[in-house]
């Protein structure tokens, strides 16, 4: 199935990436900034700061890894999303209709992992090339799933 997908091109994939100016703020809250002036408060995200007490002296929250609004420096943020769903609907629909439960569930299970897949390889491609910070990264695709970067 997955041949005929690629071959056929019945199922379309697609991802998107942005990086944006932030902050932290005294709030445990994530402040991003309109792109094109860097200061116009554009979205605000509460982060939760860790709950589950495991001998440790810090909780962390994902702002703590945010420069603060107070240090007067901007930093960045990521922020992707992908999908390799797009014709699913109807590709799903003609097996329904075919009473083919089998295939129905197997476009679903290959669309679900092929969307995992390109989030994996953005990610990759984001921390190697497009923002770069691990350009030498050379990871194991076992060491990237679990989380090795």
């Amino acid at each position: 199935m997955l041949k005929e997908i690629v071959e056929k091109k019945t199922i379309e994939a697609r991802a998107i990436l942005g990086f944006y100016p932030c902050n932290s703020n005294d709030k445990d809250d994530i402040e991003v900034y309109d792109e094109t002036d860097g200061k116009t408060l554009k979205a605000k995200f509460a982060t939760l700061r860790q709950q589950l007490d495991r001998d440790q002296d810090n909780f962390l929250a994902m702002s703590d890894f945010i420069a603060p609004k107070t240090s007067g420096k901007t930093d960045y943020i990521g922020f992707f999303a992908c999908s390799a769903g797009f014709n699913q609907d109807e590709v799903c629909k003609k097996y329904e209709e075919e009473g083919d439960d089998y295939n129905n569930m197997l476009v679903k299970t290959l669309t679900d992992r092929l969307a995992e897949a390109i989030a994996e390889k953005l990610h990759e491609d984001v921390r190697k090339d497009i923002w770069g910070y691990c350009p030498e990264e050379d990871l194991t695709v076992q060491q990237m799933l679990n989380v090795k970067y």
